[in-house]
């Protein structure tokens, strides 16, 4: 008699067993790495211009944004193309709770996350219930349904000129300081986006990629895990819009734009979308060049559309990915070489 199919609900996967076994996983060299990185971070705005720590903070918000972003789209194969609607609704609840109902700061936070994920859930089933090719246009439609409610709500979202008056308290006012508390909450988030998909619940999304139909031979409700993780990449693109708004101090309707979604989707293609790291490599290189091009050209909007094409072109899979090809590709190189001179040298003393 065949054993029934064990049920396939995503949860199981993100059991604590399965967390255990991620930190033995990782290697201790590569912890270390990353440790210092961090510090490196946090001390590099002492030694730069304050206008850097601005553009630092940024850089940081897109990286979370693009990493929430290529859970779904690197991942797991999908095509979130209006994923700046959930960076726009986590600002723009956050503020209104903040600024129109007047909540103290940490329930706004709260109660604007819950919200987030609250929509997430029902946008998510119902872009979910189509085919492919139509859960990205209804994706986007959702996307500009979104744009244009914040754009007519005037008396709620102030219409297109927005919400500003959206102040930092406490030690936070300092730029520096607020800037290690955003590094802090990504690096926070980059730990549970690590877990969630270096589990077998991540493995799973991963199958969503690479072979959806084998995964519902195997009795595994593909919708499910869709759908739990449409939610997860939204709330954690909820919290960067909360970091960004607090950042500016004010909420703007191109929080939600199509061209935020279109900027962060070139950051997970230019930096990599198959790897974990390569969105953040990617926000680094498109924030900078964009800052630091825009201050010599008016054009520079149409250089960066141009460039971001002919890399994504040019290294196939992403900078990051191309990069640790070429490593290999020398690694192994430099090993056969060696097995080589050490065969002469045996025969040679043979």
């Amino acid at each position: 008699m065949r054993d029934k199919p064990a049920k396939c609900w995503p949860g199981n996967e993100l059991s604590g067993m399965a967390v255990k076994n991620i930190f033995i996983r990782y290697k201790p060299k590569g912890v270390v790495l990353v440790m210092v990185a961090v510090v490196i971070l946090g001390l590099v705005p002492l030694v730069l211009p304050s206008y850097w720590t601005h553009i630092l903070t940024q850089i940081v918000i897109m990286a979370l944004f693009a990493t929430a972003l290529n859970m779904e789209m690197g991942y797991a194969g999908m095509m979130p193309l209006g994923q700046g609607m959930f960076l726009g609704l986590g600002a723009y609840a956050y503020g209104i709770l903040v600024l129109k109902v007047h909540f103290p700061y940490a329930a706004a936070v709260i109660a604007g996350l819950l919200i987030c994920i609250a929509i997430n859930a029902v946008v998510g089933f119902l872009c979910l219930r189509g085919r492919p090719i139509t859960f990205g246009l209804l994706h986007m439609a959702f996307a500009m349904l979104f744009v244009t409610l914040v754009a007519k709500w005037i008396p709620a979202t102030g219409g297109d000129a927005g919400l500003s008056g959206l102040k930092r308290i406490g030690i936070f006012t300092n730029t520096y300081y607020y800037y290690l508390l955003v590094l802090l909450v990504v690096v926070a988030c980059y730990i549970v986006i690590r877990i969630i998909m270096y589990s077998p619940f991540g493995k799973v999304a991963q199958g969503l990629r690479e072979n959806e139909e084998r995964l519902i031979f195997l009795g595994i409700n593909t919708k499910n895990y869709q759908l739990l993780l449409f939610i997860l990449s939204g709330f954690f693109c909820g919290v960067a819009g909360i970091l960004l708004a607090t950042l500016n101090q004010g909420i703007f309707p191109s929080y939600m734009s199509l061209i935020l979604s279109a900027e962060a989707m070139m950051m997970c293609l230019v930096g990599g979308a198959f790897s974990f790291w390569g969105p953040s490599l990617g926000s680094a290189a498109v924030i900078i060049f964009s800052d630091q091009v825009s201050n010599y050209t008016e054009y520079w909007q149409g250089i960066l559309r141009i460039l971001m094409v002919a890399t994504v072109l040019g290294f196939r899979g992403g900078v990051l990915r191309k990069a640790r090809t070429r490593i290999k590709i020398a690694a192994t190189k430099d090993i056969a070489e060696l097995y080589k001179n050490a065969d002469r040298v045996n025969r040679e003393q043979s």
